[in-house]
């Protein structure tokens, strides 16, 4: 998988000139965004929509930086998100590779369902005062969702609460599968927060922990998991140590 995601190998690429724009609403099936430095959110709810070699940030109090909706869907590759948002990308449907994601002043992404986060790296979140944050969060039964070789790193994060938070508490239970493999986590109260939803009402039934870098900041632990997972080939990053969650 080689090395992971850091500043040289996520963002806007170096030498690629940004036009100024303002918030998007993209309604246009297979549009394509690229080379443009938006302010204000961007609403995708057309097909096949991609946005490349673009840095995005929110206008300073919008829900989503990037959002889907209805039947919007989104490949978003090699581009930013800065900030002046609650979460960076959110819900369902939708593909990152190759994104840096900072400053949201919620969470990094909000995981739905028919979602690839990949080769990205989300870091140095800024949440709002009574806030808590999470690199990535799932708040809903999900299917079809994959995190796979990103850095995850809230270490200089205030008031972290995990890397991952995987509890569907608004349901409903679902088969998933979810797979969360590869990765390098750190930060939070516990780095990965994988748990049942609702007080256990709801359930994720096909969860994969596998191959995962485990860096050495957090509060209360590595880990929390209350639920059934599949889990193998953990470390801690610092040691290679075998890990078991």
């Amino acid at each position: 998988m080689g090395a992971f995601p850091a500043a040289s190998t996520t963002g806007v690429p170096s030498g690629v000139a940004l036009t100024p724009t303002g918030g998007l609403t993209i309604t246009q099936p297979g549009a394509v965004v690229n080379g443009l430095d938006i302010t204000g959110p961007v609403v995708v709810r057309a097909a096949g929509v991609t946005i490349r070699n673009s840095r995005i940030k929110g206008s300073g109090d919008d829900a989503f930086c990037v959002q889907t909706q209805g039947a919007g869907t989104l490949t978003i590759e090699d581009s930013e998100i800065s900030g002046g948002c609650e979460n960076g990308i959110g819900f369902d449907d939708w593909t990152a590779r190759r994104v840096e994601i900072r400053g949201t002043f919620g969470d990094g992404v909000k995981l739905g369902s028919d979602v690839l986060l990949e080769d990205s790296w989300i870091h140095d979140l800024a949440p709002a005062a009574g806030a808590h944050a999470d690199g990535g969060q799932v708040q809903s039964g999900v299917t079809d969702t994959v995190v796979r070789h990103n850095t995850i790193d809230l270490a200089t994060t205030s008031r972290a609460n995990a890397a991952l938070f995987l509890a569907p508490d608004l349901g409903p239970t679902t088969n998933g599968p979810l797979i969360i493999e590869n990765n390098k986590l750190n930060g939070g109260n516990y780095t990965v927060f994988c748990v049942d939803g609702a007080d256990g009402r709801y359930v994720i039934r096909s969860i994969s922990i596998r191959g995962n870098h485990f860096g050495d900041n957090f509060t209360y632990g590595r880990s929390n998991v209350n639920v059934p997972i599949l889990q193998s080939a953990n470390v801690v990053d610092s040691t290679g140590a075998a890990l078991t969650l």
